[in-house]
C-alpha cells in the first residue's frame, strides 16, 4: 500500500475512505516492521503536520537511510524527517 499526502494530511486518492495522518503513520510503522534488512524495534514514527518523523535508534550506519527509504516509499522523500541515531555497531554476518 502506498499513500501519498496532500498539504492537509489526507492521503491523495483515499480521502473518500477516510485515510488521514493516523493511517499514514500506521502504514509507515507496518512497512518498517516488515523490512527485514534492519531492526526497526527502536524506531518511533510520529507525524508533524504532513511530515513523517523517524526518531530513535538503529543498529548501524546505513540502516537510517534504509528506514528513510521505507518511509519515503509511503509518503515521498520530501515528507520524511530523519532524527534517527546510529549506534555504530557492525552489521551481523548473514
Amino acid at each position: 500500500m502506498i499513500l501519498r499526502l496532500d498539504g492537509q494530511g489526507w492521503s491523495l486518492g483515499s480521502v473518500e475512505a477516510g485515510h488521514c495522518s493516523a493511517a499514514t503513520k500506521a502504514a509507515v510503522k507496518c512497512a518498517l516492521e516488515v523490512a527485514s534488512e534492519f531492526d526497526s524495534t527502536q524506531i518511533i514514527v510520529s507525524m508533524l503536520g504532513d511530515f513523517v518523523v523517524l526518531e530513535g535508534f538503529v543498529r548501524c550506519r546505513g540502516d537510517d537511510e534504509l528506514a528513510v527509504d521505507v518511509a519515503a516509499s509511503i509518503v515521498g522523500s520530501e515528507h520524511v524527517h530523519n532524527r534517527l541515531i546510529c549506534r555504530g555497531f557492525p552489521k551481523r554476518p548473514s
